[in-house]
């Protein structure tokens, strides 16, 4: 609660003399709020497929509350420049005290201080944003979101730096990202070949050049990533993560991506898709998975793909649509070749509301929102998976909308038993015999109520019968292969255009 105090007190002080000082002649400055409020009440069902040991608070059988208040504002003067902040603020789980008072600290104020039920305030943007007149170049430089064509390969809130240039009939992107610091410190030593850490960093690069047409967004691209200090064993991606991806992931010490995005309308069809191909290095020799399962053991080489397809069309009172997707996957984690689908993602892509749903419990999220949580430890996005999807969006009038889907889900490779040892470890004597391809189907629907302007009512859920393939993948067995459902009520008020001084 303090430093939701602070930080809208901040706003005042920051607002209050910007717009008191706008004369006559030059910019004018302004200011600009947005935002939402969002509850979100779940019963999740069977999501370690009837395992009932759990994982970080989470078990097999969940229900439970969470909201979350986000804002953002805008400081400009004029139309070349301003500066944005978003935060989400009173976000927090019902019933959980996330801030408890400290009595053992003595005095007074201690007996009645941090009773608090949310979270501490998150800011996800703070960055500035200046357009040069008449050039074709703008700059952003700060804390702002990264994100490359569908959400694929790179998605993510990170500090960092990016220019855009007018060229031809479209726009050369360039990003610069500081993914990490090498450690909890400024240090750029290398102490790991001496058995301490090594401080280097890691970069992703970015570029684009993103062309629009009158029917069609199209967007060619290219990334780097590096993560130099990998000589004390450890890379970024994954270990320097504070949350789990699925198993049996390579460390990424080096990546290249070349993609290509479009969407856009050809005739009576919407459609949008994206090709990725993963390229990179692994030079960090493994043995076996490590604690947890978190380690793939190859042989050095990353190579991976993604496809995507969404195709939508007018039928009767509402839109047909279907989704193809297919990602590459690692036939045998330990041995050859690794696989790479992506850089990081926060895990915005959605296509079904069980088997991967939504934002995630590890930059943004603090709830499970599908089997691909850190707590279930599916599958996100494309990875290792072949996805077909049929879907139907009903306008029932102008306040209804109503969404079914049927999704068939396969491994694109197969997915191996594996038996941990103690401590967690799986090495290649733990692995099989039993493989399966078979994930599961699921079936969703989503009700959408807008009951006023700005406020809106949404009931949503999903059934997912589950295959040996997940089974294999979140418990490593089948020896409970219950299906997962979920449902789901959101009340969700947004609200913007709040303007001063425009």
């Amino acid at each position: 609660m303090k430093r939701l105090l602070v930080f809208c007190v901040a706003l005042v002080l920051v607002a209050g003399p910007v717009l008191a000082d706008g004369g006559d002649d030059g910019p004018k400055p302004w200011l600009n709020l947005s935002g939402f409020y969002a509850f979100n009440g779940y019963s999740q069902q069977n999501f370690f497929l009837g395992a009932k040991g759990g994982a970080g608070g989470v078990s097999d059988n969940d229900e439970y509350s969470i909201q979350m208040f986000r804002l953002m504002g805008e400081f400009g003067y004029g139309e070349n420049i301003k500066a944005v902040v978003r935060a989400d603020l009173a976000q927090g789980i019902w019933g959980i005290d996330n801030d408890q008072r400290t009595p053992q600290d003595g005095g007074f104020s201690n007996l009645f201080n941090n009773k608090d039920t949310n979270f501490s305030v998150h800011i996800d943007w703070a960055y500035i944003d200046f357009n040069y007149p008449d050039s074709g170049f703008r700059a952003k430089l700060g804390r702002q979101h990264y994100v490359l064509g569908h959400k694929l390969v790179v998605d993510q809130d990170n500090d960092g730096i990016w220019l855009s240039k007018k060229a031809g009939p479209g726009a050369l992107i360039f990003t610069w990202s500081k993914m990490f610091e090498g450690i909890d410190g400024l240090s750029d030593n290398n102490d790991g070949p001496q058995g301490g850490l090594d401080a280097r960093d890691s970069d992703l690069y970015t570029l684009t050049y993103s062309v629009k047409t009158d029917n069609w967004k199209l967007d060619p691209y290219v990334a780097y990533y590096k993560d130099k200090g990998i000589d004390d064993g450890t890379a970024y991606i994954p270990q320097g993560f504070q949350y789990f991806n699925a198993r049996f992931r390579p460390q990424i010490t080096e990546a290249q991506v070349l993609g290509f995005s479009f969407q856009g309308k050809a005739g009576i069809f919407t459609l949008k898709g994206e090709v990725d191909y993963l390229t990179g290095d692994d030079d960090i020799e493994n043995f076996d998975s490590g604690a947890r399962q978190v380690l793939d053991v190859n042989n050095g080489d990353l190579e991976g793909w993604n496809l995507y397809l969404d195709a939508k069309v007018a039928l009767g009172p509402g839109k047909l649509g279907g989704i193809f997707g297919m990602g590459s996957g690692d036939d045998d984690p330990m041995s050859g070749k690794g696989n790479i689908n992506k850089i990081r993602t926060n895990g915005f892509f959605y296509y079904t509301e069980v088997w991967e749903d939504s934002v995630m419990p590890d930059e943004l999220g603090i709830t499970p929102q599908g089997l691909g949580s850190p707590a279930s430890r599916g599958y996100r996005e494309f990875e290792n998976s072949t996805v077909l999807q049929l879907n139907y969006t009903w306008n029932i009038n102008e306040k209804l909308t109503y969404f079914v889907a049927g999704t068939y889900i396969q491994a694109t490779e197969d997915i191996w038993a594996w038996t941990p040892q103690d401590g967690g470890i799986v090495g290649p004597d733990d692995m099989g015999p039993d493989k399966s391809k078979d994930l599961g189907e699921e079936l969703d629907m989503k009700l959408v109520w807008k009951v006023s302007p700005g406020l809106a009512w949404i009931f949503r859920g999903g059934y997912f019968w589950a295959g040996d393939g997940a089974g294999y993948l979140i418990n490593g067995n089948i020896n409970t292969l219950e299906n997962a459902y979920e449902l789901r009520t959101t009340i969700k008020f947004s609200f913007g255009g709040l303007s001063f001084g425009k």
